[in-house]
């Protein structure tokens, strides 16, 4: 990965935040955003469906749905840490046969990414500079289920990224996250033909919001 956000961003999600991560989830579940996201994909017939999963980080969402009949799962990330730990966890639940990691930045690699089912970006929007490329990218790789967790554009979420930001600055680290326009994200992936169908918040942090494609 030459870009240097990218770069950042192995440096930032490295192997002992996965590590880290990972003992959570199996300890307490899916944080709020991710549980009531995998709940609202919950509601749909997921046998025999495709899902790709960027910047799945640990794979939560991959390891809460792939018991309910997902037949093929990949997983994009910039973070070698995080694809090892989720490739591991995977494999001692043996679900290793139906499932692909792809280390790098999604829009650099995209054209090696088949189109799927479902795809998700939870918690990935904002780590990521160019959002209108990830948009388009993501959604052209989406068949029926676009879904995804950003954050809130309210004081709060941009006091927090503006203190993330200059503590990664003052590490040498050039990663950086952003606050991109709600309206904005929404209006991209309605104009590219799909219909919001759960819409749900965390106070004052995230957005929750599962689209499906019009036919």
């Amino acid at each position: 990965m030459s870009c240097k956000h990218c770069c950042g961003a192995n440096q930032q999600f490295n192997i002992k935040s996965a590590k880290k991560d990972l003992k959570r989830y199996l300890k307490k579940g899916p944080r709020k955003p991710t549980k009531l996201l995998t709940q609202a994909l919950k509601s749909i017939d997921l046998k025999g469906l495709s899902l790709l999963d960027i910047g799945g980080g640990i794979g939560p969402i991959s390891l809460e749905l792939i018991p309910l009949g997902l037949s093929k799962i990949t997983n994009v990330d910039a973070s070698e840490g995080y694809i090892n730990i989720a490739r591991s966890e995977v494999k001692k639940r043996n679900y290793d046969s139906i499932t692909t990691y792809h280390l790098g930045n999604f829009t650099d690699i995209q054209e090696q990414i088949k189109i799927h089912d479902i795809v998700t970006l939870d918690k990935v929007i904002c780590c990521y500079p160019y959002v209108d490329d990830l948009l388009k990218t993501s959604l052209s790789k989406t068949k029926t289920y676009y879904g995804l967790v950003y954050p809130q554009a309210n004081w709060l979420s941009r006091l927090t990224v503006k203190i993330l930001n200059l503590t990664l600055k003052l590490k040498g680290n050039p990663f950086r996250t952003f606050i991109h326009s709600p309206e904005l994200v929404d209006s991209s992936i309605t104009t590219a033909g799909f219909r919001k169908i759960f819409s749900d918040k965390t106070l004052l942090s995230w957005h929750i919001h599962l689209y499906k494609r019009e036919v």
